[in-house]
């Protein structure tokens, strides 16, 4: 990638990437419909407010909207003063999780911190300062990362992400970070070294392996995704209602509100498993645009990434899109039973007020990224 680091002095007069703007709205704005609808009846039944979710994502909607146009109109080039004092904030709001009395427990993970509606897991807050770090590293001492002692560093940093993120039995967390780091170091252009390369990746293959074997629930997802027709009661309840809620959508759906399957036979419909509920409320074709929705908006992503005119801007502009269009492919292949049930929420559309705001700053500093494209 042979692309300047512009001097601070330089500046960006463009206008932001009006399409990635009017994409996300439109993301949003289908999310909080959605978000609407799957909740309704759990709300109603659990709070006697059939609008609790919706309130709070709306709130909290409108409030990551203002700061990401806020955070668009800041040059993303002061992130690199920042970036490293960030990344140390972040590990140690993620390792206060792991201290008793301070992480807060919710569906049997303890994952949050804060306290009464205020929770928010600091991964969330992770994925972006880590992506600002490795590439700040790599946008700073590039020439050093022709050796092995340059990917010191960043492996360091990565190490201690995943490490947290294991005690914490953050699966998908730290699939999240893996894959965000790696994208990062391949599109810099950095000479990889083979040998470090496989290495590298076989290391993570045993990681991966020994995450999965270390708890009895891990094990059984994977034996249940193995066995779709075994269990339906157990294991493979959440993937059969799932399938069940796209299936009898049809071409059309069943209409907007119309679900049968949020009515306490899907899990979390609200949640992971939102995107179900669109494809019985909206069918065939109402699921077609949502992904042709996604597939534009990581396109547009990327676009960014490779015309921005300086590496840094790129590099933050890759991991950023990465860690979406991971979220979304693993999201969409667990509601499809394509691969095993894990907990990857949905951008923009998945129930999580605190997770949607910081989505939105983060897609801040991807449209300020946007004004520095040829």
């Amino acid at each position: 990638m042979k692309k300047k680091i512009l001097d601070k002095s330089e500046t960006v007069d463009k206008q932001i990437d009006f399409t990635m703007l009017i994409t996300i709205i439109i993301l949003l704005c289908i999310g909080l419909v959605m978000v609407a609808s799957a909740s309704s009846y759990y709300a109603l039944s659990t709070f006697k407010d059939s609008n609790y979710f919706l309130t709070r994502q709306l709130l909290l909607g409108i409030a990551g909207v203002i700061s990401m146009i806020i955070i668009s109109k800041i040059d993303y080039r002061v992130y690199k003063k920042w970036s490293y004092l960030f990344f140390g904030v972040a590990l140690a709001l993620l390792i206060a999780v792991l201290i008793p009395g301070v992480g807060q427990q919710r569906n049997g993970a303890t994952r949050w911190l804060g306290f009464g509606m205020l929770q928010f897991q600091p991964s969330e807050i992770m994925k972006i300062a880590l992506v600002l770090a490795i590439s700040t590293y790599i946008a700073v001492n590039y020439k050093k990362m022709k050796t092995i002692k340059g990917y010191l560093v960043p492996a360091i940093m990565l190490g201690a992400v995943v490490v947290v993120m294991f005690l914490q039995n953050h699966m998908s967390g730290t699939l999240v970070m893996i894959v965000a780091t790696a994208s990062i170091i391949f599109v810099s252009g950095i000479k990889i070294n083979w040998k470090l390369f496989i290495v590298g990746a076989l290391l993570a293959i045993i990681a991966v392996s020994v995450f999965i074997m270390a708890e009895d629930f891990r094990r059984d997802r994977i034996l249940a995704f193995l066995n779709p027709e075994e269990d339906i009661r157990g294991d493979n309840w959440q993937a059969a209602q799932s399938l069940y809620a796209i299936g009898s959508g049809g071409i059309f759906g069943r209409g907007l509100g119309q679900s049968r399957q949020k009515y306490l036979w899907l899990p979390e419909a609200q949640n992971d498993f939102i995107f179900s509920v669109l494809g019985e409320e909206l069918g065939l074709v109402g699921t077609s645009i949502v992904l042709g929705l996604f597939g534009f908006f990581i396109f547009r992503g990327y676009k960014i990434a490779m015309t921005c005119k300086d590496m840094y801007g790129s590099l933050i502009a890759t991991g950023i899109t990465s860690i979406f269009a991971l979220q979304i492919l693993v999201n969409i292949a667990v509601v499809t039973c394509s691969m095993p049930v894990t907990g990857m929420p949905l951008p923009f559309f998945s129930y999580g007020g605190t997770a949607l705001f910081i989505n939105l700053c983060t897609m801040g500093i991807l449209l300020n990224i946007s004004k520095n494209c040829k």
